[in-house]
């Protein structure tokens, strides 16, 4: 077997960046991601085990029992290895000696959240359930300098200017974006009985959401933190005449937008005729590296293999001993270059066939193979330059 080791301009790092497509319909207070519709399985009305308008981070534990579900575990030791979600004194506490199993959970969900802030400096009861005004609001806040930060792409990023009144909240987790939300990617329908009322998108590529139908063509109804994955819609507008029960019976409007998104918004029978998508373009980036693995002359023409060596005279049989020694015949190889006649052999080239590359470590332990598909004739006057691809 031969080693080679990589030079400096055989190995090459790229990132590929991929811009997959993302869809959220809402309608009634269900949440359709990618437009899958949820399959009812043996042990629930979901059969990857997390609640509906929910996406299964891992998507282990498909149609499973509650017994019969599978979850990771660290088994306590000196090194305290742990979960991130448990503290330093549960793990001191509640897990007596060494030996003993910490476990966790592998139904792991994620899902987009509305946040409604009547206004951020109030501090009164919010009538969805359990939230507060109050704490919406401190999440609104709480976004105040990424916000401002943004001024340099428009000036609709004025915290104290356009954030201080009525706003609406979507939270999208990274999960479903990437790195961030692609820029002029993003599109928002507001269908009030199966009709498109009104269609925002970020048309200019700098995060301003322009209505392009509906009653206020032209108007800035809100922006789009990129990097953060939050939409702000600002306009109180009417987009439709016709009064829906959303926190209130009021007229439709983008302040309204998404109602019913886990926001504890209470559907009532009007509320059932509105219904929102929410369409954008996700930013993933790919580490590969590609390595050129090289066959170079001369080189990578013997084979240690049985099948390479000629048995026609015996080479592998004769062997002679004795009670100092252990000698071995001389050894042919086997010549399968092909010959254009029969009767008459062909002159005696070294050829081999490779099928395979293996790659190793700094300590020759072998962490990668690749496979050709169909094994390359080498000669000794061929080279060749194998590309191999790994993502990182």
């Amino acid at each position: 077997m031969s080693y080679y080791k990589f030079k400096q301009n055989d190995i090459f790092i790229n990132t590929i960046e991929a811009n997959p497509d993302v869809k959220f319909y809402i309608q009634s207070g269900s949440i359709y991601i990618n437009d899958t519709n949820y399959i009812s399985g043996a042990y629930s009305d979901n059969i990857t085990g997390v609640p509906k308008n929910f996406i299964s981070v891992y998507e282990y534990n498909i149609n499973r029992d509650e017994d019969q579900r599978i979850y990771p575990f660290i088994v306590k030791g000196g090194q305290k290895n742990t979960f991130k979600n448990l503290s330093k004194t549960d793990w001191n506490t509640q897990f007596n000696y060494s030996g003993n199993q910490i476990t966790s959970s592998y139904n792991l969900s994620s899902s987009i959240t509305r946040y409604l802030v009547a206004n951020v400096n109030t501090v009164t009861t919010h009538p969805l359930g359990n939230r507060t005004d109050r704490l919406n609001s401190f999440f609104l806040r709480s976004l105040k300098n990424v916000i401002n930060h943004y001024r340099y792409m428009s000036p609709h990023y004025d915290f104290d200017e356009y954030y201080t009144g009525p706003t609406n909240l979507i939270s999208i987790p990274s999960l479903f974006y990437g790195s961030s939300i692609k820029k002029g990617s993003v599109s928002l329908k507001y269908y009030i009985s199966g009709t498109l009322a009104a269609e925002a998108v970020d048309s200019r590529f700098n995060g301003e959401l322009v209505q392009v139908s509906g009653s206020t063509v032209g108007s800035i109804v809100g922006t789009v933190l990129y990097n953060e994955g939050i939409l702000l819609l600002t306009s109180s507008a009417a987009i439709d005449s016709t009064a829906i029960d959303y926190e209130s019976s009021v007229e439709s409007s983008w302040i309204r937008f998404g109602f019913g998104a886990n926001d504890g918004g209470t559907i009532a029978n009007t509320t059932l005729s509105a219904s929102y998508s929410i369409d954008f373009k996700g930013t993933s980036h790919l580490q590969t590296m590609t390595m050129m693995a090289k066959a170079p002359v001369s080189q990578l023409n013997h084979s240690n293999n049985p099948t390479y060596l000629s048995n026609s005279v015996g080479s592998l049989k004769n062997v002679s001993t004795g009670s100092y020694e252990y000698t071995e015949g001389r050894r042919y190889i086997k010549n399968i270059v092909s010959a254009s006649y029969t009767d008459e052999p062909p002159p005696f080239a070294k050829e081999t066939y490779i099928s395979k590359i293996i790659l190793y470590d700094k300590d020759r332990n072998p962490i990668g193979v690749a496979k050709l598909a169909t094994p390359i004739r080498k000669t000794t006057e061929r080279e060749f330059i194998f590309k191999l691809k790994l993502d990182l």
